[in-house]
């Protein structure tokens, strides 16, 4: 057996195993072996993107399922992945071009995308090595990717299949348009953010005067750039201000272009005037108005958001600089009223953060009114469970309220549509392959659609198309659905909802049955991390710094109920001091175990101390715990449970109280059944945490005198005995008095070479003959000289005293010269303690701090205010022993 180094080095370990278990083909399914199978897809990352927070968050959640399922003797199947990314991918590619100065124009669409693949072969499995590194057990040898040529024909097949039965469909619509990615965006690839305007009043005057007291009418508006498209101006038919004005027409300031006057029940009267300016080429409510009114369309933008021809003397301008000139002219003109401040949600382009202009375009859309119909079926007759149940309200309120999607994007890297025009006759073929002629009039001119589909298009079929469907592989038949998704709660709507309706329409089943939706990562304030913000951690970083396995255990641990989790560094330097803890503590049991030769099973162990039974029991209840945990997706809960485990109880505890068995000062059978345990507890807790921590747990476990192959591929640990309530309620009371006299101990300043004396009393027989039995478990811990038990005990003279349960506790002090002292130290204390209770109670009792901070925050204060008061009140118990001796 390897001796274990002192130190440990988690760099040292975490390459060693990650090539060791990807050598030995641990993470793939082995066929055949096992009949019962798990699956999961991995949430694909961008080709763009290095391991971020929310990546190693994700991945580690799937990888202590992916690792606690294959220790069950699940034949587990877990897909990697990344995603071509169109608009993200495109945008970096086009700015490493720019450095060249080149574009994507100059290049033209050919040579541009050989660019774009010659950057995805450099850069674009980068994350899967950093993937590794966090210790992921995915299935590596079935990657994918969402370009690959399997994935590709899954998406032309779904699109001519939808396309054949009605559900995609061609047409001029109010889109989402980025000026800066020039292509189109779907609703929830916009990202609205609060913004404190300006509401331009504008007077527009009657071509014909219906009132000699009235010149003109006027409009409100916070976009007047785009009154250059304006073709009618709008009134509510109840607007009791504005009803005698019917057959008004008007001129639009500026241009002189005549306006009809229209009547509408959209319009809001409260806003602005009640005069709406209709401008139904950049409004959506605008464009459905301009329908039922047969109002002319005039698109004054071009793509790039400079003004277009229709934009007579303002053609070219960029549209802000636009705006700028517009209200120089309208005030020159004394057209414009009034400025008043006014805030409205501006929309952004999810990628390069441009703010998006409403924008009349000829696109592709899915119906999704009847897939949405069937997503909604499946979740309410549980075929999908969500967890936390409370994500299916926003689920079903998307689906419900679901618009049309708009899958067409006007970039080059993606998914090209498999539309073809004929030059000749202008019929639309749509087919998986390119067609040799028109099956209208024969020609062979045809022309692809030079669109592509939205990257969401493509990983909506994610579940299915990574097994190899539309093809019946063996795959897709032994492993879907899949069996669990985990995923973050800001892609419910781009992606988990779209897989749903997908998998439902191509292959008649769910895609899962299981959705686990997790928090963003935030910073310790629980804000979003952010380039701009100077928040963000890189995940890199803090594995080279602290280890991997506490990094992972970090990211675990704390458990919240808000949108945002808060990292740490400073819980994540405690989680290294628990790695360090089990590394310690293995290696204090390995040292022992030398001459060590495990047999039979626990049910052998005769003449078993309380120690032994309360430990084997408390291993026992964990493994129930552990289980119970990992079966419903509760990691923080299951993570605290062995932290507190191997921690407070078999670190602290049981090691102590085993010392002096393992030196054999109470016989060889005593030292073999501490040995038996020590080993069978740590092997057994070891297995219980691997999943978290990955590494440390297979390098010690190589090093136990018998072990398996790997513990990777070792069985989940079984409860073997039951529950003793007696022996844990006899064992809490020991540990009890042992902690306090302890603490009295530290509190009156004892040396903890130093021995004492120590006295306990209690008027319950059984409670006596318990402290009998286990006299040496106080001994040792509590380090005493003389220790006297008894029901007739006279407090000694110079004793503190303390009492624990109805154990009556006195620890006389050595000599009076050290009174005046121990006096002095406890006042300053006390004083010292009551000064930060005094600060942390104002804090509780006011409203503001109890509103506004975070619901953990103000637990943790509670419990820090109880433990203060519980202390400070200690200490005046023994000030006032200290006073009468």
């Amino acid at each position: 057996m390897e001796k274990m180094k002192k130190r440990y080095e988690p760099q040292e370990i975490e390459k060693k195993w990650g090539d060791w278990w990807e050598k030995n083909n641990y993470f793939s399914p082995h066929p055949g072996k096992k009949k019962t199978t798990f699956s999961m897809v991995m949430p694909p990352p961008n080709i763009t993107g290095a391991l971020h927070m929310g990546h190693a968050f994700n991945n580690t959640l799937q990888d202590i399922v992916a690792r606690f399922k294959r220790m069950q003797g699940y034949e587990v199947l877990w897909v990697p992945g990344i995603d071509h990314a169109g608009i993200a991918t495109q945008n970096v590619v086009e700015k490493s071009l720019a450095e060249e100065g080149l574009s994507r124009q100059t290049l033209g669409r050919e040579k541009f995308l050989q660019r774009v693949w010659q950057w995805k072969e450099k850069y674009g499995e980068r994350i899967f090595s950093q993937l590794r590194k966090l210790g992921v057990s995915c299935s590596w040898e079935d990657k994918s990717f969402t370009m690959d040529k399997s994935h590709c024909q899954a998406v032309e097949e779904v699109f001519v299949r939808l396309y054949k039965e009605g559900y995609i469909y061609r047409g001029d619509y109010i889109i989402n348009w980025c000026p800066r990615c020039e292509t189109a965006l779907s609703d929830i690839e916009v990202e609205y953010e609060e913004k404190q305007g300006k509401l331009y009043y504008i007077r527009y005057p009657f071509k014909n005067k219906p009132d000699a007291k009235k010149t003109h009418l006027v409009v409100a508006t916070t976009r007047p750039e785009t009154m250059l498209g304006d073709t009618a101006v709008a009134a509510n038919p109840k607007d009791q201000r504005y009803k005698n004005l019917k057959g008004t027409r008007l001129r639009l300031p500026l241009l002189g272009r005549e306006l009809p006057l229209v009547y509408d029940q959209y319009v809001d009267p409260e806003f602005g005037t009640g005069i709406l300016k209709v401008t139904p080429a950049h409004d959506p409510n605008d464009f459905l108005i301009g329908k039922r009114h047969n109002l002319a369309v005039i698109n004054v933008l071009n793509k790039d958001g400079t003004i277009n021809k229709n934009g007579d003397s303002y053609q070219g301008l960029d549209r802000f600089e636009c705006r700028r000139k517009i209200l120089e002219d309208l005030k020159r003109r004394g057209c414009l009223e009034k400025i008043e401040d006014y805030p409205y949600r501006v929309g952004h382009c999810y990628r390069c953060r441009t703010e998006v202009e409403p924008y009349l375009s000829p696109q592709w859309f899915v119906k999704m009114e009847k897939l949405a119909r069937e997503a909604v079926k499946a979740v309410k007759e549980k075929k999908i469970e969500f967890i936390p149940s409370f994500w299916k309200k926003g689920y079903f309120q998307w689906l419900e309220n679901i618009h049309d999607w708009c899958v067409s994007r006007q970039i080059w890297w993606g998914h090209r549509l498999p539309v073809w025009c004929c030059q000749s006759c202008g019929k639309m073929i749509v087919a998986t392959r390119k067609p040799i002629q028109c099956d209208g009039c024969g020609s062979r001119d045809l022309e692809q659609d030079p669109d592509v589909l939205d990257t969401w298009f493509s990983s909506s079929l994610w579940p299915f198309s990574t097994l190899g469907w539309p093809e019946k592989k063996e795959k897709l038949k032994r492993f879907y659905p899949t069996c669990f998704l985990c995923t973050a709660w800001d892609i419910l709507f781009f992606w988990v909802s779209r897989m749903v309706m997908m998998g439902l329409k191509f292959t008649h089943q769910i895609p899962f049955r299981q959705v686990y939706i997790h928090p963003l990562i935030g910073d310790e304030k629980g804000e979003k991390m952010s380039k701009s913000k100077g928040n963000v951690v890189d995940p890199l970083r803090m594995m080279e710094k602290y280890g991997t396995d506490a990094f992972r255990f970090s990211l675990v641990a704390p458990k919240t109920d808000s949108p945002y989790l808060r990292f740490s560094e400073n819980r994540l330097r405690g989680y290294r001091n628990f790695a360090n803890k089990i590394w310690n503590a293995s290696r204090f049991t390995l040292m022992n175990l030398t001459d060590f030769r495990p047999g039979g099973t626990v049910d052998d162990l005769k003449m078993l101390e309380l120690c032994d039974r309360w430990i084997l029991g408390r291993f026992f209840s964990l493994v129930n715990c552990m289980t119970q945990h990992l079966d419903h997706y509760r990691f923080s809960e299951a993570a605290n449970s062995l932290y507190q485990f191997l921690w407070g109880e078999f670190c602290d505890w049981y090691i102590e109280l085993v010392k002096p068995r393992l030196l054999g000062k109470e016989g060889e059978s005593s030292r073999y059944t501490a040995q038996w345990i020590l080993h069978y507890v740590l092997e057994g807790t070891l297995k219980l945490l691997h999943p978290f921590m990955p590494f440390i747990t297979e390098d010690i476990y190589q090093q136990l005198p018998i072990h398996e192959e790997s513990i990777m591929i070792s069985n989940w640990p079984v409860a073997k005995r039951k529950a003793e309530p007696e022996v844990e309620e006899k064992m809490n009371l020991l540990m009890q008095a042992i902690q306090e006299a302890r603490t009295v101990r530290s509190e009156m300043g004892v040396a903890p070479e130093k021995r004492i004396d120590l006295y306990l009393k209690s008027p319950h027989k059984e409670k006596l003959n318990l402290l009998r039995e286990n006299r040496s478990y106080i001994a040792n811990l509590v380090r005493t000289e003389k220790l006297i038990i008894g029901e007739k005990i006279a407090k000694p003279t110079g004793s503190i005293s303390s009492l624990v349960d109805d154990i009556d506790m006195f620890i006389p002090l050595k000599s009076q010269r050290g009174f005046d002292k121990e006096r002095k130290r406890l006042k300053e204390n006390l004083e010292t303690i009551e000064k930060e209770l005094k600060n942390l109670e104002k804090k509780l009792l006011s409203k503001d701090f109890i509103r506004k901070a975070p619901s953990e925050i103000v637990r943790k204060e509670k419990e820090k205010s109880s433990s203060l008061r519980s202390r400070a009140g200690k200490l005046k118990r023994m000030l006032r022993e200290i006073q009468k001796i």
